[in-house]
């Protein structure tokens, strides 16, 4: 068991039909590790419920995706972090994937920012974007990311989250650069299961490891951006499917999200659509300013 080793950490802005499971599938497989949770809003009553079922650490803070993602990671005090969203769904024991940062044999396990919607969500979803979900090759983000955050911490401190950002990357990219300072990439594979929306099973070989349920915390994140009403409709439409058949998935018929109709060496649309371009002149600039203060605080 590599439980001492390793924190889980979540941010967590909405969706608590989601977030019991995602800490009833760490408790199933993890059930000594720490699990440190930052909660964006004003309820203490359903953290307080998590740590008494689940025994988790959390905070009530009101702050963006990006400062609590530090801030958690100051708190870890474990050798090993994994990184996941709170829309996550541990599927099996990760103990080999933690081996493989825990012995050097890789830098990092994570996600590679290579994923493209399937082709009938893309038209309503994200037209002009070519059906790109996330183009960044070579960097990972913080959805599920497992590395050795003391050693990481000790070389480049808080500071080295940040990287360079990526040309059509489709994230706030704040976080690429431990996936730019870590080497020996170790990836899970994305597959689409059309049954459950804009979700995804991440594979390690032949093993399902975790299920993502994108936008998991549409509620906030979507819910006034009337732009994304067609992304928001599905997205909530793939976790309301999820939450009720889990945790007998049908995942029979899944497809690569990259491959032959999702050719992950295709480049991203051009010109990036409206939602792109907020978040990268806009968004982007906004977190990036208020997580550098939490940097700041570094000691």
């Amino acid at each position: 068991m590599v439980a001492p080793q390793i924190s889980f950490l979540t941010p967590y802005w909405s969706g608590a039909e989601m977030m019991r499971i995602h800490l009833a599938s760490l408790r199933r497989f993890y059930p000594e590790a720490p699990i440190l949770v930052s909660k964006r809003g004003q309820d203490a009553a359903e953290m307080a419920a998590y740590r008494r079922d689940y025994g988790v650490r959390y905070w009530v803070e009101d702050c963006g995706y990006t400062t609590a993602y530090l801030r958690l990671l100051q708190r870890c005090q474990t050798r090993l972090a994994c990184v996941l969203d709170h829309d996550t769904v541990l599927l099996s024991p990760i103990d080999a994937l933690v081996a493989r940062v825990a012995d050097g044999r890789a830098g990092l396990v994570g996600i590679e920012e290579r994923i493209r919607l399937p082709r009938q969500m893309t038209r309503d979803a994200w037209p002009g974007l070519d059906g790109w979900l996330r183009f960044a090759p070579g960097c990972t983000a913080s959805n599920f990311l497992i590395f050795d955050w003391q050693a990481f911490a000790s070389r480049w401190g808080l500071r080295g989250i940040f990287g360079t950002p990526q040309p059509g990357a489709r994230h706030f990219d704040f976080d690429y650069g431990i996936g730019q300072r870590l080497e020996a990439h170790h990836y899970l594979k994305p597959f689409h299961a059309p049954r459950y929306g804009l979700g995804n099973l991440l594979k390690d070989g032949d093993t399902p490891v975790l299920w993502h349920q994108w936008y998991g915390s549409y509620r906030t994140r979507l819910g006034a951006v009337t732009s994304e009403a067609a992304l928001q409709a599905i997205a909530e439409a793939g976790e309301q499917a999820f939450l009720s058949e889990y945790p007998n998935l049908d995942l029979s018929g899944v497809s690569p999200a990259w491959g032959p109709d999702a050719d992950a060496s295709v480049p991203p649309a051009a010109t990036p659509g409206l939602v792109s371009r907020a978040r990268q002149e806009i968004g982007y600039s906004l977190r990036a300013l208020a997580a550098r203060v939490v940097v700041g605080l570094e000691r």
